[in-house]
């Protein structure tokens, strides 16, 4: 008597969603076992915690709905609200009677079993299913008129039912029973999963229903995920683009600056060559030196600057210099310049080798900036330039002074923050250009007008140990 009771439950459980038809043709499905459920939901659900794509993730749990192994629905189709519109968004499963048999003799005969090839989807054959479901995925979108897509949970739906976006659904799938599973948003319509068993004519079954519900809610989630990550991707990507035209806009204003230096000091030597020319032919071979060692330096800047470009984000790569023989080598090339503008010129450095942990080219480029403000400031009227370098702890300190006219008020609150220029056609960005460079070698730069009549810069390095 107990056993004949239990039999008759286990057939109630087992009973088809009431006014589904009997089987057509084809196999009849089973109801769905929970432990089998659990299964195909824990597997879904590791899928879906890695996919990065909304279309492989759309894939992935309609090929859950459609396996043989999973739901077994004959086919399955996502669509999506839009406004006042809801769209065809993507499919799974054959478009006709003799697709399906072909392709269920394939994977039977290969012995295929859809859903172990969740975890590594081939993009191609999603690209293919996209493609392949285009048009009807364009025939399925619909006008979401009153009551369309606001339905609480999954239902059947036929041909005469009293919704139009059912019916159209129905007659354009040609579908004697069409499961449809909602999701919302709030109160919202968010999409609709569609699928049928319109081959086998299979009777849907209440737990098949509410499993299909299930796996459509974890469809909506991977979709919110995947959606939202692909937004912060491309923000980022955006980002990036921004701050990678920044840098080139800032790499071609310091390539233009720092150009200046070699190519004044070059062209001024070669004026003052061409107006007067040195008298004996060694000094005219010497400053003929200097001027192509300054437009050497130029194409090294130029070379530097475009090297940087490619690792930037290395930083500056710092090694042991003598700071001393290093400031006598750049202050003897502006010499013949300082001269000619009856600026004279002193170099101060300890007898013995004094090793800054520094990089020759930053450290080259910040003398050089240096040098050249000094001379601007003296301009014609003439006068004088103090290098020195020294040593105060662990620190090596390197100093240029002049004493012409000193700096404008409004660099005073900060020479070194760039945009203020005392040039003609000046950029603005030499001593910010020196600030940077001196704290990429780990230094730093000071400003100060203590002494009466001199404009003072220090560069302090460390001492290399």
């Amino acid at each position: 008597m107990s056993g004949r009771s239990v039999s008759r439950r286990s057939q109630a459980r087992a009973r088809p969603v009431r006014g589904v038809h009997g089987r057509a043709r084809g196999p009849v499905l089973r109801s769905i076992r929970p432990r089998r459920m659990l299964d195909l939901l824990r597997r879904v659900s590791e899928v879906l915690e890695t996919v990065v794509d909304p279309e492989v993730a759309a894939w992935s749990v309609l090929i859950a709905y459609t396996a043989g192994e999973g739901l077994g629905f004959n086919r399955a189709f996502l669509l999506l609200a839009e406004e006042d519109r809801i769209r065809g968004w993507f499919g799974v499963g054959p478009r006709s009677r003799d697709e399906a048999r072909e392709l269920w003799a394939d994977l039977r005969q290969r012995g295929i079993l859809p859903l172990d090839r969740l975890r590594e989807p081939d993009l191609e054959a999603v690209e293919a299913e996209r493609r392949r479901h285009a048009a009807t995925l364009a025939a399925l979108s619909h006008d979401a008129v009153k009551g369309c897509g606001v339905w609480q949970r999954a239902f059947i739906g036929r041909s005469h039912h009293p919704n139009s976006c059912v019916r159209h659904w129905a007659a354009v799938l040609d579908s004697r029973e069409l499961a449809v599973v909602p999701l919302m948003a709030g109160d919202q319509p968010w999409g609709v999963v569609l699928a049928d068993n319109f081959v086998t004519h299979a009777p849907i079954y209440h737990d098949t229903l509410e499993a299909a519900e299930t796996l459509a809610h974890y469809l909506r989630a991977a979709l919110e995920r995947t959606q939202l990550l692909l937004r912060f991707q491309e923000e980022k990507r955006r980002r990036m683009l921004a701050e990678h035209a920044t840098a080139l806009l800032d790499t071609a204003r310091t390539l233009a600056h720092d150009l200046k230096n070699p190519l004044a000091l070059a062209g001024g030597l070669a004026h003052e060559m061409m107006t007067a020319p040195p008298a004996d032919r060694e000094g005219f071979t010497r400053q003929l030196g200097i001027v192509t060692a300054a437009v050497t330096r130029a194409e090294q800047r130029v070379a530097e600057l475009v090297a940087g470009l490619a690792s930037r984000a290395d930083g500056i790569s710092l090694g042991p210099v003598e700071v001393g023989a290093l400031t006598e080598r750049v202050t003897n090339a502006f010499r013949p310049l300082a001269t000619s503008r009856q600026v004279r010129l002193l170099c101060y450095h300890p007898g013995r080798p004094l090793m800054a942990a520094a990089a020759i080219p930053s450290l080259e480029r910040c003398l050089e900036n240096l040098l050249s403000n000094a001379l601007e400031a003296l301009g014609e009227s003439g006068g004088e330039i103090q290098v020195a370098v020294r040593e105060d702890s662990g620190w090596v300190r390197l100093t240029v002074a002049d004493n012409g006219l000193p700096l404008p008020a409004p660099m005073r609150v900060d020479p070194f923050a760039g945009g203020i220029t005392t040039r003609r056609g000046g950029s603005g960005l030499g001593l910010a250009s020196v600030r940077t460079l001196a704290e990429a070698m780990g230094g730093r730069v000071e400003y100060d007008e203590g002494e009466p009549g001199w404009v003072r810069f220090t560069l302090f390095l460390r001492r290399w140990s």
